[in-house]
């Protein structure tokens, strides 16, 4: 009986064998706001990340998987030069809903709903870095304000990505 009366309360409890993802608090080896990164996420799976340092030039590329599925993945490369023009109307053309964003930080962004490419000036007039941001999955929301916490995300990462490559002080 007491066994019985166990197996009832842990299922009242909601023991189940799903497992709850797990905002991290870094992203692409630098602090992310919770509240930033979250809504990209998954409810359910572990969560698990990939860095790799760019050979030959600075950069990173990093990839964040829920329950096995990659969720995100940013491209991140610095140039020592001064940037091409670029028509930031079109750039991002190839994301849902995509347009020029005004961004937190001195540069540029086309964001959309599944992704963006952001363009983030240096202290240095003769520098720059360039940030691919792709998004998948059912946390996309393909509407005409999905973008939103798609930007919420660029507007945390790239003042610290930023810093972190020594672009900006």
């Amino acid at each position: 009986m007491a066994l019985m009366c166990t197996a009832v309360l842990a299922a009242a409890a909601g023991c189940s064998s799903s497992t709850h993802a797990t905002v991290p608090t870094e992203f692409c080896k630098v602090p992310v706001p919770k509240e930033a990164l979250s809504p990209l996420i998954p409810k359910d799976g572990p969560v698990k990340q990939t860095y790799a340092a760019l050979e030959g030039q600075p950069g990173a590329a990093c990839a964040l998987s829920a329950d096995g599925h990659r969720v995100l993945y940013v491209d991140i490369t610095s140039w020592d030069r001064a940037p091409d023009p670029v028509n930031w109307k079109t750039e991002g053309s190839t994301y849902k809903f995509a347009a020029e964003r005004a961004v937190s930080f001195p540069g540029h962004a086309a964001i959309g709903s599944d992704g963006a490419v952001v363009q983030a000036n240096c202290t240095s007039r003769n520098a720059y870095m360039m940030f691919g941001v792709y998004f998948f999955g059912d946390r996309v929301e393909n509407t005409p304000t999905g973008y939103k916490k798609l930007q919420r995300f660029v507007d945390a990462l790239v003042p610290k990505e930023t810093k972190k490559f020594g672009c900006t002080k």
